[in-house]
């Protein structure tokens, strides 16, 4: 190989050039004319081997020492071959070592290839979160305004048609409701959406999406009527549900694992923020009028006794049947709250439907009247009823739910009974179960969870039954 026109050999790779031809007999001299051969431009000049003008300096080097040593030999070995010479400038140029014989590797050669850095190792994926009642359990904020978007509507349509057709409305019996209180198709809105694993049913477990609408007034608060309405689920869907409730969760960071209230990430990301419009997603997959499987509703009727209705309606291949009230059969059910200073009065109607154990903590004058003994077994007997351990839903008639977290605080509160004293009766749980909302102390008010006016509602039995969910959800399907 001949050095480029132009080429300094410099350096180190200069001096191998000498002393390897010094090895195999070349004379300084000779190494000159067959570098000048070889390599066009390039010379001898003052004992230093030099190039053209084309050579960068950093490549200079002197032969000098090496040079002198091969003319001063008194014995010199006649060069071989103008390949020889050739060779040595080729060595030099590439910048390796000396030619040391045929066959033989260089240290260019020789030097192993770089390993190859090692692939980082998969990180494994995040734990899926772990459901808390607020997941299970949502209650939905107030609109800004009457018409305001964002909530859930009687129309709203998805996979399965429409949440509530208008004919499954109209079945509602006409009740002497006051016009301003009473329900109203085009003012519903979508107040609370409750998602559960295992409704218990004479076959077992149902699983179930559940909304309960009320009617907006002029000012955006809610009027105090209410529907209930239950969407039946298939296992396959269940399965599918529980994986996208742990996604919306994931969704909410703003929800601890808090008591239950109104819904933290929809205050703060408003409802159609990244969780509430995937909430809304999710229910209009797997809710709407094909699997509509009941109706009950709640209306109330005032001014002068405060009146509430109770009834409802199953719902079997578009066909509607009058729902069986525990105690009652097919009938409806009310509740009638006459006012008394400083106290509360509820009557039920039918009272068969309501115990006559129970029937004390329904009245402070009959509480007052009471024995301690007596006080105490209907504190149990309510206690019990706010317990999905003990009851479930169509065990009870509507009046034992609704009542219920009012009169017990007034016990609690007036005549010193404690829950924790009644460890057979009282609904535990390792969830957080404060009771939040108003429900507690406004007697007007037998919301179980929604709102009433622009308060928030919430009943014991709503927060206990969302802490059963949550633990069979999690019991069946573990996240992973």
């Amino acid at each position: 190989m001949a050095a480029s026109k132009g080429t300094v050999i410099d350096g180190a790779a200069g001096a191998a050039v000498a002393l390897a031809a010094g090895a195999a007999g070349v004379d300084g001299e000779t190494l000159a004319v067959g570098l000048s051969a070889g390599a066009g431009a390039s010379r001898l000049e003052g004992g230093a081997l030099t190039a053209g003008a084309h050579a960068p300096r950093a490549t200079r080097v002197e032969v000098r020492a090496g040079l002198s040593a091969l003319e001063n030999r008194s014995t010199r070995r006649r060069m071989r071959t103008w390949a020889l010479v050739s060779m040595l400038l080729a060595s030099a140029l590439a910048g390796t070592a000396p030619i040391t014989g045929c066959g033989e590797e260089t240290q260019a050669e020789t030097d192993p290839e770089p390993e190859p850095e090692p692939e980082p190792e998969p990180q494994p994926e995040p734990a899926a979160p772990r459901l808390g009642l607020n997941d299970v359990s949502v209650l939905v904020p107030l609109p800004a305004s009457k018409d305001a978007p964002g909530h859930l509507v009687a129309t709203s349509q998805g996979a399965k048609g429409v949440l509530l057709p208008q004919d499954v409305y109209d079945a509602i019996p006409t009740f002497p409701v006051t016009p301003s209180q009473g329900l109203d198709y085009d003012r519903m809105r979508t107040v609370a959406i409750r998602f559960d694993g295992c409704f218990p049913k004479p076959t077992g477990c149902e699983a179930q999406i559940r909304l309960v609408m009320q009617p907006v007034a002029n000012d955006a608060s809610m009027k105090d009527s209410a529907l209930h309405l239950f969407y039946r689920l298939e296992e396959a869907e269940l399965v599918e549900l529980v994986s996208e409730l742990r996604r919306l969760r994931s969704l909410a960071p703003e929800v601890a694992d808090a008591p239950l209230d109104v819904h933290a990430a929809l205050v703060a990301q408003g409802l159609d923020g990244a969780y509430g419009a995937a909430l809304k997603e999710v229910v209009l997959r797997f809710a709407g009028e094909q699997n509509l499987s009941r109706m009950t509703f709640f209306l109330r009727a005032p001014p002068v006794n405060e009146v509430w209705f109770f009834g409802g309606f199953e719902r079997e291949g578009g066909e509607l049947t009058m729902l069986d009230i525990a105690g009652l059969g097919q009938s409806n059910q009310q509740v009638i709250r006459t006012e008394v200073e400083g106290g509360w009065e509820y009557t039920v109607n039918p009272i068969s439907s309501v115990p006559s154990d129970e029937r004390v903590l329904l009245s402070n004058t009959r509480m007052d009247q009471a024995t301690a003994e007596q006080r105490a077994g209907s504190f149990a007997k309510h206690l019990r009823v706010q317990s999905p351990l003990h009851f479930s839903p169509d065990d009870l008639s509507c009046a034992g739910c609704h009542v219920g977290t009012f009169v017990l605080e007034q016990a609690r509160a007036n005549y010193g009974l404690d829950p924790a004293a009644f460890p057979a009766d009282v609904f535990t749980s390792t969830h957080d179960l404060t009771l939040q909302g108003k429900a507690r102390a406004t007697v007007s008010s037998l919301r179980a969870f929604g709102w009433f006016k622009a308060e928030p509602m919430i009943a014991e039995r709503v927060v206990n039954e969302s802490a059963a969910v949550v633990d069979d959800l999690e019991s069946r399907f573990p996240a992973e």
